[in-house]
């Protein structure tokens, strides 16, 4: 019996050991080299990112959570804000930061002198207003290298071959690539790592997007060299969405894993594309000339660079035994049919789709389908997916195709059918001189604009408590790429928690219970109002950028507290921004105050 007791109160006390801290866990990767300044850790090699883990059955009960993330030189705090940053799991008992939004965490940007640090990550969070540790804290060290123990004026490596904007043949494509470079300057000690990468741009994107975007179709690693040969690099004609363009560059490391030259020891880009003349067309459709076109179905895709896509099913039948042609096509030569008039680039079609029907009266007619409002056809697909379709469309069949839309609008999209010559229109008065409109009416896309802008509200400096005043504090407001014409501040959470409801004062008046009493900011360009006790607006006579941030300062009334009394403070403040095209994005930060009464 005793040994059973003791046996259950070692599984009792190791639940309550586990159960003490619900976030079970706590990773950091900090970036190969971390840079001086900590802006630098969101696009090194590798980026900054936190990971924090919990249990299904504690995130359930931990509505928000807050984590602090400091850097630390010994005892002293060099970095970080000691608030934290409000966060929840949702419902998955993982949360992850990465690049920017793991750097966002600390609070601020630093610049750190060499020396040793580390980089210290812990969770709070609780029930009932009472706050407390629900992790350990984790800690990973790092070194701040003096710039001249990293580079020592070297000089990054260069592309050499294939050479920046040149062209390969199909047939040399397909062959060996051997990619060379320029070596180190002046020669390391050491032995040298160059790491060759290469990405391979897909529609619509740019060298630099890619290497953002993308991942790399080949990553190499090669030691005091400075050539490597990649095989297989090309096997044949590039289909969509792939390009046959790729860009690459090199980056030196030595053997403790420091960047040789300035930018991290990486090369600039070269950018090398490959003739594609040879390769058979990609989309050309056959079929009878009594035939109809029909657009079946369309989605939505959301907003891509600034424009609304939607991708869209189709067919063409060909209704009967003739075996006249049709061609929907770009800039592809095809004996016999006259020239596209608006050719669009690359090999997919763009602007329009466009018909050609035999011959009438004599006469050879071309026909277009078009498109209703401003926009471009791209990505015309065989379905299934194929480089090519059948040469001729077999009698009574259908063909079924896709394509890509995209437009500035978010509107619904009709699409203009000029008929062929005695085809589905055939029976019609005037075949020739009407159109048909497709009566499909494709989906709204859902408002994304705000996924493209970035926007902060940072605490600066601490917030301070004046009895007769309340809560003073300041923020500092930014936000990219667009310019900003109205900052609008909403009070839309506040909390007041005294350590004993004796420390109340009975008071009646609303106005001490969490309202702006004031809200100013020193930028010029701004001028701001109270219009009501929870809102404060401030606006610009021209849109003004802001994405070094702006300070705005508060000042929110408290309750009045008994003398000696401790209380904590919880407040949310949305931050809603008004751009120069009319799009409104906001952001929620909320912030927490311990008053504290008469010393003990």
């Amino acid at each position: 019996m005793r040994k059973n007791l003791a046996l259950l109160l070692l599984v009792v006390s190791v639940q309550i050991f586990a159960q003490e801290y619900p976030v079970t866990g706590i990773s950091i990767n900090l970036p190969a080299s971390p840079d001086a300044n900590t802006a630098a850790w969101a696009s090194s090699a590798p980026v900054l990112s936190v990971t924090v883990n919990s249990t299904p059955e504690f995130i359930k009960r931990l509505k928000e959570c807050r984590i602090v993330l400091t850097i630390k030189q010994g005892d002293m705090n060099v970095c970080g804000a000691k608030e934290g940053s409000v966060f929840s799991f949702g419902s998955v008992p993982v949360k992850v930061w990465t690049g920017s939004n793991a750097v966002a965490l600390l609070g601020q940007d630093c610049t750190l002198k060499p020396g040793e640090y580390q980089l210290c990550a812990q969770v709070f969070g609780g029930d009932q207003g009472a706050v407390r540790a629900i992790s350990r804290e984790v800690c990973k060290p790092f070194t701040i290298k003096a710039p001249e123990e990293v580079q020592q004026n070297y000089q990054a490596p260069q592309p050499v071959n294939p050479a920046d904007k040149s062209s390969l043949s199909d047939v040399d494509a397909r062959k060996p690539i051997t990619f060379r470079w320029t070596p180190v300057v002046p020669k390391p000690k050491d032995a040298v790592t160059y790491r060759l990468k290469v990405w391979q741009l897909m529609e619509g994107q740019n060298g630099t997007q890619a290497m953002t975007t993308n991942e790399p179709v080949v990553t190499k690693e090669i030691q005091n060299q400075n050539q490597a040969v990649i095989t297989n690099l090309y096997t044949g004609p590039c289909k969509p969405p792939y390009l046959c363009e790729f860009v690459w560059n090199v980056q030196a490391v030595d053997s403790k894993g420091n960047f040789l030259g300035r930018n991290n020891g990486l090369s600039e880009a070269s950018q090398f594309g490959i003739e594609t003349k040879g390769d058979t067309p990609q989309l050309k459709i056959m079929g009878g000339a009594n035939a109809e076109f029909k657009i079946d179905s369309a989605v939505c895709l959301g907003k891509e660079n600034s424009q609304f896509k939607y991708r869209i099913w189709a067919h063409y039948a060909n209704l009967t035994g003739s075996v006249d042609n049709i061609l929907l096509n770009d800039n592809q030569a095809f004996a016999g049919y006259p020239a596209n008039p608006n050719p669009g680039t690359g090999l997919n079609l763009r602007n329009n789709i466009r018909m050609k029907s035999g011959t009438y009266n004599g006469a050879l007619t071309m026909n277009d389908i078009l498109e209703a409002s401003s926009g471009i056809i791209s990505n015309v697909t065989p379905v299934p997916a194929s480089m090519f379709t059948p040469p001729f469309l077999a009698p009574n069949s259908i063909h079924n195709f896709q394509f890509d839309y995209t437009t500035p609008t978010n509107t619904p999209v009709q699409f203009t059918y000029y008929g062929l010559v005695n085809d589905a229109l055939k029976d019609k008065a005037n075949r020739n001189s009407r159109n048909e409109i497709d009566s499909l009416r494709y989906p709204e896309c859902p408002c994304s604009a705000c996924d493209e802008i970035q926007l902060a509200a940072t605490q600066t400096g601490e917030i301070k408590y004046d009895p007769n005043g309340g809560l003073s504090f300041t923020a500092s407001v930014s936000s990219s790429p667009q310019k900003v014409l109205r900052i609008r501040a909403e009070l839309v959470y506040f909390d007041m928690k005294a350590d004993d409801e004796n420390c109340l004062i009975c008071n009646k008046n609303s106005k001490t219970f969490g309202n702006f009493t004031s809200a100013s900011t020193t930028n010029s360009n701004f001028t701001g109002s109270l219009p009501y006790g929870h809102s404060a607006q401030f606006d610009a006579l021209t849109a003004v950028d802001i994405s070094g941030g702006i300070p705005v300062n508060f000042s929110i009334s408290v309750p009045p507290l008994v003398s000696c009394c401790n209380a904590t403070v919880n407040f949310c403040i949305r931050y809603v921004l008004t751009f120069e095209d009319c799009t409104v994005c906001n952001i929620l930060a909320c912030y927490q105050y311990r008053i504290t009464g008469c010393p003990k």
